[in-house]
Formats: structure tokens, sequence, C-alpha cells
């Protein structure tokens, strides 16, 4: 599946993880490469009936640790189940296994 496919579907399922009364959540995954720790961030924010999920990135590479950056954001309308207005960050680039984070988020 397309990498913006996968951002798309996985920031509805977060979004769909908010409860009624929450404004917002944050959810993280890391992973362990031979290069050093990658680690995923979703940050997940109700703004009236749309939902906002910001996706950014953090390494840490050969004992420095690399500026958290945002990777990508998706608007998701919780009610009719679908996103929309997708958009690539400072961050985004070709990920290799992000569907493997995107699993643990």
């Amino acid at each position: 599946m397309d990498q913006v496919e996968l951002l798309k579907m996985y920031a509805v399922r977060l979004a769909q993880r908010l409860g009624d009364n929450q404004k917002c959540l944050e959810f993280t995954a890391s992973r362990d490469t031979d290069y050093g720790i990658e680690t995923m961030t979703a940050e997940v924010s109700k703004y009236g009936k749309i939902v906002k999920v910001i996706y950014s990135y953090e390494g840490c590479h050969a004992n420095e640790k690399l500026p958290k950056r945002i990777y990508a954001s998706v608007s998701v309308s919780v009610e009719e189940g679908y996103s929309f207005d997708f958009t690539r960050g400072v961050a985004f680039t070709y990920f290799p296994d992000i569907e493997k984070l995107l699993e643990q988020l």
C-alpha cells in the first residue's frame, strides 16, 4: 500500500480512539535500526467535528539526537470515517518500514 494511503488510514483509526470528552491524545512508537532509533509520534486533536492528526519524526543516530520534525498531517471527519487534507511536513520522505511503526501507535 502507498505510504500516503497508510498514513491516512491510520489517521482515521487514531481519530476514532478519541473519546467523547477528550480533546487530544498522543501516541508514540519507536524502532531500532542498524543506524539508530527512529520514533514516530502522532498527536490527535479534536476541533469540533474534525480531528487533526499530526505525525512527527525524531531520530537518534550515532549518539546524536536529531530534532523532532513534522512528518505529515491529516484531517479526519470522524462521523463520516474518512480522511482529507493530507499535508507533507518538512521531514516527509520515503520511510521503508513505516507500516511497522504505525501498527505500534
